[in-house]
């Protein structure tokens, strides 16, 4: 038996002042007159201990909990709306209610390894996500967008299920695995109108009750592949991540519903490509593929338009990188992302062909 325990404490502070001022780097003008505000704490205290038995030459069970206490206070937000002239027609300042949580989540693990080649793991697993403070408490503009907080949010909780198998080879291995996982009151980040399709867009963290996301992951590793030194690496993963329940779901362009549609943020699929080869102990040169199906960035699935600002596109690019170890202390490194120049966006442009070159040096 191998038991381990611990404890674990954290404390977040919030501090958010906006000024009015007529110099954007200047401060706080004279009257120290605020334009918003966003505060609060949070913090957390949690208890775990963990424990991994042999009960048999083959079996091992892997058990362990973590109880933790999560609280949110102190919290304060100011909020001024203007006219199209710049001047302030009103003020809205509120102290915010205290939220908080305790969460037991329970985990365990049932690994089979009939020889040192495979190695076949079960596991299910209990998780919490309690809100940030700045999901809780931050206001900010950025351009037209204002970011709102939500004081309201509530811990998001995670069931996770997973089967592995894993085959080992002298030089490599490969690995399958499924998985299953369902959150309720998910914390989702979204953007939306403040007043109507009319109004001014604003981003805010939102529970969504029920998600679900059912996939699988295959990744390989296999050094010396046909000649000494060629490494080639892999994985591709496949998640259906659905929405089950969104009951306080808004549409903000009317007729449209949350449920059964795409996680935000979740591509279909993911996968990753590329070799090494290291010809002699000083070069090592990597070519790397790269691939991502689109993702939604609205609960509804409405943003399907291709390379605009705030889309999530798909795509494919191929990185290039090669290293020169001179001593055991410094390298250099040389490399070409994107090396197509492909273009697309993920919420803005990404960049381009790009050119990359480091030197490094460890004392």
């Amino acid at each position: 038996m191998r038991a381990s325990f611990g404890m674990h404490g954290d404390r977040y502070e919030l501090n958010n002042p906006t000024y009015q001022t007529p110099i954007w780097n200047g401060g706080p003008d004279a009257t120290n007159s605020l334009y918003s505000m966003g505060q609060g704490v949070t913090r957390t205290l949690a208890l775990w201990a963990q424990d991994a038995w042999q009960f048999a030459p083959m079996f091992t069970l892997t058990t362990g909990g973590r109880l933790e206490n999560w609280k949110a206070y102190d919290g304060f937000n100011l909020q001024t709306q203007t006219n199209a002239a710049g001047n302030i027609t009103s003020v809205l300042a509120q102290s915010q209610p205290g939220v908080g949580a305790s969460r037991f989540s329970p985990k365990a693990s049932l690994a089979f390894e009939p020889s040192h080649d495979w190695l076949l793991t079960a596991s299910i697993g209990q998780a919490s996500r309690f809100p940030t403070v700045a999901e809780l408490y931050q206001v900010v503009t950025a351009g037209p967008t204002l970011a709102v907080p939500n004081p309201n949010l509530k811990p998001e909780s995670i069931l996770s299920e997973e089967v592995a198998i894993e085959r080992r080879y002298a030089d490599g291995k490969i690995r399958l695995s499924l998985f299953n996982e369902h959150v309720r009151d998910a914390l989702i980040s979204q953007l939306g109108y403040l007043n109507g399709a009319s109004g001014p867009t604003a981003s805010f963290t939102t529970n969504v009750a029920l998600i679900r996301n059912t996939g699988a992951e295959l990744a390989v590793q296999k050094n010396n592949v046909l000649v000494e030194g060629l490494e080639t690496f892999g994985s591709a993963t496949y998640v259906d991540a659905r929405i089950l329940s969104d009951p306080t779901f808004v549409s903000t362009i009317g007729g449209t519903t949350a449920v059964g549609k795409r996680v935000p943020n979740i591509p279909l699929w993911r996968a990753t490509a590329g070799v090494t080869y290291r010809p002699d102990a000083y070069w090592s040169m990597t070519a790397a593929l790269r691939y991502s199906s689109k993702q939604y960035a609205t609960l509804d699935n409405t943003d399907v338009i291709p390379h605009v600002f705030q889309a999530f596109d798909g795509f494919t690019v191929v990185d290039l990188r090669a290293q020169y170890k001179m001593t055991d202390q410094a390298t250099l490194n040389f490399g070409i992302d994107n090396v197509g120049n492909t273009k697309y966006t993920l919420f803005h442009p990404f960049p381009g062909r790009t050119f990359v070159a480091e030197a490094k040096v460890r004392f």
